[in-house]
């Protein structure tokens, strides 16, 4: 039963992976364009360590080398606040890989990465 459990884990959470980010890229083709992550005349600085940090995740949980790029795209253009939420979610995923709570964080940065 536990593996029958693992299965639907290991073949939902790409799925829903790639239906995700397949609507976020359709909003572009509309014409959206991202916040440009500009306050005040200054422009936020972002770790690129961090940014490598959650595409990292992003791989171990996707293998398809295409939603990583875009996922890079996307986050390239989020700004300082979102990226160190997405990080803090990353880290719950490494410490708790198995866990509920992984797969919660691990949709959460989907859908925040989709919709910025």
């Amino acid at each position: 039963m536990a593996a029958r459990n693992l299965l639907k884990k290991a073949v939902c959470c790409p799925a829903v992976f790639l239906c995700i980010l397949s609507i976020g890229s359709a909003s572009a083709s509309f014409g959206y364009q991202p916040a440009v992550a500009i306050h005040s005349g200054y422009v936020e600085i972002i770790d690129p360590d961090t940014i490598s940090k959650i595409l990292s995740v992003l791989e171990i949980r996707s293998s398809d080398r295409k939603i990583i790029d875009k996922a890079a795209e996307k986050l390239s253009a989020m700004n300082k606040r979102d990226i160190q939420l997405i990080s803090s979610l990353c880290d719950r995923i490494s410490a708790h890989g198995g866990a509920a709570g992984a797969d919660i964080a691990f949709s959460l940065i989907t859908a925040m990465i989709v919709l910025s």
